[in-house]
């Protein structure tokens, strides 16, 4: 689950993502907690540029767990499929 200008700061095992780590997506999203097999699994955390966040448990890269408690939520934001959206939006926009 490696995109093209993302940044992976963490552990490897048998030369895949795994363990404790930061991954840093194109658009400065960034997710920090566990890994497995290159990808979120357990627990971890998106941090938005906007300053939110989305806290949730991770199984084989989708989440199975989530926490929408944070008081610096919006609207939009609370919605799974809406964070979905806009980061596929992100991560595909041209650059230009």
């Amino acid at each position: 689950m490696q995109y093209t200008g993302s940044e992976y700061i963490g552990e490897y095992v048998d030369g895949r993502m795994e363990g404790k780590a930061e991954y840093i997506l194109p658009t400065e999203t960034r997710y920090v907690g566990e890994m497995k097999d290159g990808m979120f699994h357990g627990e971890g955390t998106l941090y938005f540029p906007s300053g939110s966040r989305y806290d949730a448990i991770w199984e084989k890269g989708l989440v199975v767990q989530v926490s929408l408690n944070s008081p610096i939520w919006t609207h939009l934001e609370k919605s799974p499929r809406a964070l979905m959206t806009v980061e596929m939006a992100s991560t595909t926009r041209s650059r230009g």
